[in-house]
């Protein structure tokens, strides 16, 4: 490869031979179709903030998605698996209802996308594509009539499982799963989200679950919000026969930009930290066992001692492009992507701390020396492939 000098971090050109042309990583992102395959904002909307005015203490709202370049976010409305199944719908019905209160109290400003023609039109005319997402399979509640229940209500893919094994998916934190992957209705969902044109995604699925839905699936599928075991080998995190099996199987990878699953580094300060402290983490359980926002409150000055050691390791938007540059020299650049976890995370990587920072992805791409068809397939066009794939037919 020749050797290369960087200007301004925009420019690419050869020390010897043809100059390239140059990028402006800023024009580039603002033109691109930018998608962020996974946030967790719907829980910060349950208290009702009005998501069009700049906030402190999240990672997203309007603003900073604008300034951000994203058009397409997803919204995932996340349930705990220890949710007792009775209230399942209901709780995930009150996500879904929260973020359509705030989607609709600004209709100039953000829309409901079902396909990806719909989300086109949405960007095309100034707005963003709002996509409404599912994370964990035990909010059907372990019915097939839930599936389109919720794909009624605009919901277009569903993680199946999460940190803990639900009845019919095992979660990839499982050590000791009570069955292989699937069971036979976990299968039925797979098929019928097929069915319904619902992405499936499996992310938190483990490598056992995952082999089971590609063998079922005849969708492509997403790991909306995963990294590379073999930077970081996190369970969370996927194999390299996974990523081929993905792109093989026409999907794409949204990686996450939580510190613990991009640097081992990281994860390992992380383990030892919460170990010296689980005295005060379980005593925060146990004063709020069903109150997560209570117990995110009571976390925050151990989050602060924590943020304080983190700064001192070397994870920056560079260590968040290692992943994604991996898997493009494993399995080419058409199935991988960006899901952020913003709103769902704890520690996030320096440069990019919320939302308006996600041009800094762009800029890492652009001084990489990525062109600028890889990088719009990067920044949103992998997903959108996807996305029509799936929901417009």
């Amino acid at each position: 490869m020749k050797n290369l000098i960087i200007l301004a971090g925009l420019t690419l050109i050869p020390l010897s031979g043809c100059v390239q042309e140059k990028i402006d990583y800023q024009v580039l992102h603002r033109d691109a179709l930018v998608a962020d395959t996974h946030s967790d904002t719907p829980l910060r909307m349950l208290k009702g903030f009005d998501f069009a005015v700049r906030d402190t203490t999240g990672h997203m709202d309007i603003p900073r998605l604008q300034e951000g370049g994203v058009d397409l976010q997803v919204f995932a409305c996340w349930l705990s698996t220890d949710t007792p199944i009775e209230e399942c719908r209901s709780k995930t019905d009150k996500l879904i209802d929260s973020l359509t209160a705030q989607v609709e109290r600004h209709p100039d400003k953000i829309a409901f996308c079902h396909t990806a023609a719909e989300a086109e039109e949405i960007i095309a005319s100034g707005k963003i594509a709002a996509f409404i997402g599912i994370e964990n399979g035990v909010a059907i509640e372990n019915s097939l009539d839930n599936l389109q229940h919720y794909y009624d209500r605009g919901v277009r893919y569903m993680t199946l499982t999460h940190t803990a094994s639900g009845d019919w998916c095992i979660s990839s934190a499982d050590t000791l799963p009570a069955f292989e992957g699937l069971t036979d209705f976990g299968r039925e969902v797979v098929k019928k989200m097929n069915e319904l044109g619902m992405i499936v995604d499996i992310s938190h699925s483990s490598v056992r679950a995952v082999e089971e839905i590609l063998k079922v699936t005849i969708d492509p599928v997403i790991a909306s919000h995963s990294c590379v075991h073999a930077i970081c080998p996190h369970d969370r995190n996927l194999t390299d026969d996974q990523i081929k099996a993905v792109a093989k199987n026409g999907g794409m990878i949204g990686i996450n930009f939580y510190g613990g699953y991009i640097s081992a580094e990281w994860n390992q300060l992380s383990d030892s930290f919460w170990t010296a402290h689980q005295v005060e983490v379980d005593s925060i359980k146990a004063l709020y066992p069903n109150d997560y926002s209570l117990r995110q409150q009571a976390y925050k000055p151990l989050l602060a001692e924590m943020r304080v050691l983190r700064e001192k390791l070397n994870v920056d938007v560079g260590s968040v492009v290692d992943h994604i540059d991996y898997i493009v020299k494993l399995v080419g650049p058409d199935h991988v992507g960006f899901g952020s976890d913003f709103d769902g995370v704890y520690g996030l990587p320096q440069g990019l701390t919320d939302c308006s920072m996600v041009p800094s992805i762009t800029e890492e791409l652009v001084n990489r020396g990525y062109g600028k068809a890889d990088i719009r397939k990067i920044l949103g066009g992998n997903f959108m492939r996807v996305f029509r794939t799936v929901c417009d037919k």
